[in-house]
Parts: structure tokens; sequence; C-alpha cells
């Protein structure tokens, strides 16, 4: 498994040609100029932590899913997950906000078929996580030991803060500019990586535990495909060949819905 920090002109080639695009289409977050367009939709968790598709809460009213839908629009609820419509799905929360580990794992092993060992791949990792430069954002919860004084207590808190606190990375990567793709949060670390590393992301190892987030931008560094899934976004975007996306609308680990260069997502109602 392999991953090294590279400067963000890697990716510039993203932000020149998504400048220009319509905030609302699908290019604005892939660039035009691709073959095939998909988007592959995030589960849902209902009250048993079970995933629940798209489709289930569209059959339970009927609803026939476009590509320019949002969850809400399929399940009948507003932004914040509240019922609008009296027959709202109401089962599950809003879906996750990146894709669960297998279908990830499922969806890079589609996408890497037929490539070479050696191939390499660079993988964005959202620059908002507050592992990454530890601080003030991160806080701690210690259960005091009984068999301890106020004061021991009070060190030994300091001290777990202090380790839980430390950054994930050196000044390599907190020091380099991000790559920035606008909106004020759009803000990425680049790296690029083997396979082995894309299918199954371990960032850092911190006191909280293993940083297994999920790419939130990945492409081929021949520029072949490209994917995204911007912050809270319910769905990530690839776009690549033909052949490609026909294999990913293939995969039955996921739930997919052919989408245009031009689709306004959040828009159904409006003529793709």
């Amino acid at each position: 498994m392999q991953f090294s920090h590279i400067p963000a002109e890697h990716g510039q080639w993203i932000a020149t040609a998504c400048a220009s695009a319509d905030p609302t289409t699908v290019v604005a977050q892939v660039p035009v100029g691709y073959e095939r367009y998909v988007r592959i939709l995030h589960p849902a968790l209902d009250e048993d932590d079970q995933l629940v598709s798209w489709g289930t809460a569209a059959k339970s009213r009927n609803h026939i899913i476009t590509g320019a839908d949002l969850f809400e629009t399929v399940a009948g609820l507003d932004a914040q997950g509240n019922p609008v419509a009296e027959d709202a799905w109401v089962d599950t929360d809003l879906p996750l906000d990146q894709l669960p580990e297998p279908a990830w794992k499922s969806l890079i092993n589609t996408l890497t078929a037929g490539d070479n060992a050696e191939q390499k791949y660079v993988a964005g990792l959202w620059a908002g996580y507050a592992f990454i430069e530890g601080g003030d954002r991160i806080q701690i919860d210690l259960e005091p030991d009984a068999t301890l004084s106020d004061e021991e207590n009070q060190a030994a808190y300091q001290a777990a803060l202090a380790l839980a606190q430390q950054p994930a990375f050196g000044p390599e990567v907190l020091q380099a500019p991000a790559l920035e793709l606008g909106g004020g949060y759009r803000n990425y670390h680049l790296f690029e990586v083997d396979k082995e590393f894309l299918e199954e992301p371990l960032w850092a190892r911190t006191a909280e535990g293993e940083q297994t987030q999920r790419p939130a931008l990945a492409f081929a560094s021949d520029h072949r495909w490209m994917l995204s899934t911007e912050p809270y976004d319910d769905c990530t975007i690839l776009a690549g060949p033909a052949t490609l996306i026909d294999a990913v609308l293939a995969n039955t680990d996921l739930e997919t819905i052919g989408v245009g260069e031009f689709t306004r997502i959040g828009h159904s109602n409006e003529a793709e």
C-alpha cells in the first residue's frame, strides 16, 4: 500500500475545466468532455443501521428516480430530512455522505480492472477533516479515575488531549497549498496512490483510531476517469469512457443512474 503527497498542481486541470461551469450541473464537479457520466447513489441507514437503497424509498411512493433527483425528492422530505409529503419515506435518515466501504471497494475494483500493477492514481482528501491539522477542533471525553486525585486526573486528561490534538500529517502536507475548487470549502490534499490504497484508504492512525475516509475525488493518472464526492453529498459522480461507465452501471453492488454533462442535480423538474 503506497501513498505520497503531491502538489495541488496535479489537480489544476479539474479546477480549470470546471471554473466556468454552471455550479448546479454535473460538470461543475467533474470536467466536461468525457464520453459518459453516472451518479452512484449513497444508501441511507434505517433505525437498525441497515443500508436502504433509494429504490426502496422510491418504490414505497411510486416515484421514478431521475438523474437530477436528490434523495429528499425521492423520499418526499425537506433538506433536513423532515417529511413534506403525506406519503413521505420516514424509515431512514438522509443518505450517507460517502459510499460504504464494501461498495467503494467494489467500485474501485471495477474502475481498475485490467490496469497493470504499476498503475498510479490520484486521491484527494477533503481538507476539512479535523484530524488532518489536529488542534482545538478536536476535543475528548475522559472519565475520571476514582483512584486518582483531581490533580492527577487533570494531568491525565491534558496528556490524552495533547495526544488527540496532534496533527496527522507533517509540514509537507499542512504547509502546502491545497487544491481549491471553489465554494469556500472544496479544498483537497492530493496524494499519489496505488490500487491497494485506493481500494482501502488508510490516511492515518490517530488517537481516535484509523482514518479511513473515502477520497473526495480520485482519478487515474492519465485522467481516463475521474470521480467526485462533494462534502455532504448524497452521491458520487463518475465520468469516463463508455465501456467503463457501462461496467459500473452493471455492478450489482452499486445503485447507479446515468446522467448527462449538463444534468442539474436538485432540479428534477427540468429536462436534462
